[in-house]
């Protein structure tokens, strides 16, 4: 018997018609037309889709590949199809000996990660299936990983000529005390020890417009300020805080950011995403086979 992995993120819509259910599902309502007029503008600029699903997918063929005959990983997603729900489901019918539930952040958050395992736990307890389900998470310190972006940024040829500018989502202050910016901050010490750079920082990015409370800074915005007040001409964005390309990397940094940094003199340019780099899915692997139980 087998081991099923699934592999879990947040979604994305696949194609155009798809936005307007995935914005419901993640918000929890309907946008106002305007809104919702320039959400679908903000994917139309990245090709009217996000590419998450995809690289999701090929990160599970990766993934099952390199873990061999033993296992099985197929995609799930907490706003998209194949829900989460659902993928559980479906891997259950193959009869596996467990189903391993892989969040593909390694950051945990409880309105993020914690809220996926969550709504697995939750299904289970009213569904409950005849395999157990462990869960992977916060494994954010596991050495490949940080080896994918070392590798990353050793690729990148002008790297030790420009600063480098770490950013990752951000979340409001009330969930700052949850280890989702420790884990954020502790990769980002991590990777300048493996890599030797000198100038660097952490911003925090895509705030929505109009929240009505505060959220974790400095924003990526107000580093590139500081950035350009120091007299850096260059600036490199590693987003550390995400591990596949998706609207955040594709609209917020590669448009937004790029702009912003345009404008105060910067040259700018972005890290390219882990999605199913070699590296990366080693280092999925080794999470996988370190994995020893049930973890909370």
């Amino acid at each position: 018997m087998k081991t099923g992995i699934l592999m879990v993120t947040l979604g994305g819509p696949r194609v155009p018609e798809e936005i307007p259910g995935f914005i419901r599902n993640f918000i929890g309502r309907e946008l106002p037309p305007p809104a919702m007029k320039a959400v679908v503008e903000r994917y139309e600029k990245i090709g009217g889709f996000s590419p998450l699903a995809r690289i999701t997918g090929e990160q599970a063929q990766a993934l099952g590949e390199a873990l061999g005959p033993e296992y099985f990983c197929a995609p799930a997603f907490r706003y998209a199809r194949p829900f989460i729900e659902d993928a559980l489901e479906d891997m259950a019918e193959a009869r596996p000996l467990r189903i391993i539930m892989l969040l593909l952040s390694p950051f945990y958050a409880g309105i993020t990660t914690g809220n996926y395992i969550e709504r697995a736990k939750a299904h289970l307890k009213k569904k409950p299936l005849s395999v157990p389900v462990g869960f992977i998470h916060s494994w954010f310190r596991e050495p490949l990983f940080i080896d994918s972006w070392v590798e990353k940024m050793k690729e990148d040829p002008l790297h030790e000529e420009a600063f480098t500018l770490f950013s990752a989502h951000s979340l409001p202050n009330r969930y700052e005390n949850e280890p989702y910016r420790q884990q954020i901050e502790e990769t980002v010490g991590m990777i300048v020890a493996r890599s030797g750079i000198k100038d660097y920082a952490l911003g925090w990015q895509s705030i929505p417009n109009n929240v009505q409370e505060p959220w974790i800074t400095p924003t990526v915005e107000e580093r590139i300020d500081e950035i350009a007040a120091a007299g850096f001409g260059s600036v490199v964005q590693v987003p550390v805080g995400f591990t596949a390309d998706h609207i955040e990397t594709l609209y917020d940094i590669d448009i937004i950011h790029r702009k912003y940094a345009r404008e105060k003199g910067i040259s700018f340019r972005r890290l390219s995403s882990l999605n199913a780099g070699d590296t990366f899915i080693r280092a999925l692997k080794e999470v996988v086979l370190k994995f020893k139980g049930d973890e909370e």
